[in-house]
C-alpha cells in the first residue's frame, strides 16, 4: 500500500470515527477534553532510535462511567538518531489516532484499566533538492493501576506493549529507503496526577522500556 492510499485509509478511519463518536455516546455521561506535552525515544531495530515531541489534544467520549472512546490529533517534531543516510534532518508534522479505555470507578482507593492506542505519525523536512519523510504507525496497550493517596493525588503505574512499524524515505539526488521497527516490544510508566475542584487533572509521566521519556497532561471531564 502506497502513502497516498494510506493517507486516504487514516482520513476516512478518522471521518468515521469522529461522526460515530457522539452517535455512540450518551447524554448521561460527559465528555473529556485533554491537552498532552510528551517527549519520547523509541529504540529502532538496527541501533538506531527516534526522537519525538509531540504536542496534542485528546477528546473522549463516554460510552458508559468508565470506557470511553479517544479520538487524538497533534504536531509533532522527529529526529532519527545514530542514523547515517539522512544527517541533518529534523522533520516536523503531525498525527493522529484513535483510542479505548477502560477503568474501574475513578472514586475507589484502588482503581485499575486498560488503554488501547493507535497512532499514525506523519513528517518531513526539504532540503534543497532533497526532501526526507518519516512516517510510521504506532500501535500500544497498556495496564494500569492507581492509588490514591491523601488529598487530591493519585499515583499510578503501567506496564504496556508497543508495535511500531514505518518508513524513512530521502528523495532527491542520493534517494534511500529504509524500514523503521521498535526494537523493545515492551516498558512500563509511573505517575503522579492532581485533581483540581472542577473535575479537571493536571498529570506528569515518566516512562522506560521500548518507550522512553515523559509526557506533562492536562485534562477535565465536562458534565
Amino acid at each position: 500500500m502506497d502513502k497516498r492510499q494510506r493517507h486516504s485509509n487514516l482520513r476516512f478511519a478518522l471521518t468515521l470515527a469522529a461522526s460515530l463518536l457522539p452517535a455512540c455516546a450518551s447524554a448521561e455521561y460527559p465528555f473529556y477534553f485533554q491537552l498532552d506535552l510528551e517527549q519520547q525515544r523509541i529504540p529502532l531495530a538496527g541501533g538506531s532510535r527516534l526522537d519525538v515531541g509531540t504536542f496534542g489534544i485528546t477528546y473522549r467520549e463516554y460510552l458508559t462511567p468508565g470506557t470511553g472512546l479517544d479520538l487524538r490529533i497533534g504536531r509533532l517534531g522527529v529526529e532519527h538518531k545514530q542514523d547515517n543516510t539522512a544527517l541533518g534532518y529534523s522533520p516536523a508534522g503531525y498525527y493522529a489516532g484513535l483510542g479505548f479505555t477502560t477503568h474501574t470507578p475513578s472514586n475507589q482507593r484502588v482503581q485499575g484499566g486498560l488503554d488501547l492506542n493507535y497512532n499514525y505519525y506523519y513528517s518531513s523536512e526539504a532540503q534543497n533538492s532533497d526532501t526526507l519523510e518519516v512516517n510510521w504507525t504506532q500501535g500500544e496497550a497498556r495496564l494500569w493501576g492507581a492509588l490514591r493517596l491523601g488529598g487530591r493525588f493519585k499515583l499510578y503505574g503501567c506496564a504496556f506493549a508497543l508495535n511500531l512499524s514505518g518508513d524513512q524515505t530521502l528523495k532527491g539526488t542520493t534517494p534511500s529507503q529504509q524500514t523503521l521497527d521498535n526494537r523493545d516490544s515492551g516498558g512500563g510508566c509511573a505517575g503522579l496526577v492532581l485533581e483540581t475542584a472542577d473535575h479537571g487533572v493536571i498529570g506528569i509521566e515518566g516512562s522506560g522500556g521500548a518507550r522512553q521519556g515523559g509526557r506533562v497532561y492536562f485534562g477535565r471531564d465536562f458534565r
